[in-house]
């Protein structure tokens, strides 16, 4: 009986752990363009993130890993017509996104830019090379919130 009792709290204890793993962080965006984003990161390997002033940060075990801001598509192409006025170096490129990576005051920075709404793009930027900062894209995602 004893070691039914054990397993069973054995079985409690790693269904609590699993529980905690995997979970999804949310939260709602509601940038200048009116849309309602909701943004939804996947905390395993110990990632979190806050908003702070209308922008995510995305945290690994407290260091910022991406910021991430909402611009207007307007705000987009005044970015991207601006870019070539200065050294850069594009990664990728396609219709409506784009990664490149520029010199700044504290190292080189990694710029992403994609629609997330219809009205909305996102415009990130990391210090992490480009392999590394798209495993961290890859745990946050966006979308449209229903009103």
């Amino acid at each position: 009986m004893n070691s039914m009792k054990l397993k069973a709290a054995a079985l409690a204890l790693c269904l609590g752990l699993l529980a905690g793993c995997g979970m999804d962080e949310s939260l709602t965006m509601t940038p200048e363009t009116g849309e309602k984003i909701e943004v939804t990161l996947d905390r395993g390997d110990d990632f979190s993130m806050e908003e702070t002033a209308g922008t995510v940060l995305v945290y690994q075990k407290k260091k910022v890993m991406l910021r991430c801001a909402f611009i207007s598509e307007e705000q987009e192409k005044a970015q991207r017509a601006s870019i070539i006025t200065m050294p850069f170096e594009i990664h990728k490129q396609e219709k409506d996104y784009i990664s490149y990576s520029m010199a700044g005051p504290e190292g080189m920075v990694n710029y992403y830019m994609y629609p997330v709404g219809k009205k909305t793009w996102l415009f990130a930027a990391t210090h992490l090379p480009p392999e590394a900062a798209e495993k961290v894209l890859s745990r946050i995602h966006f979308r449209e919130a229903k009103s």
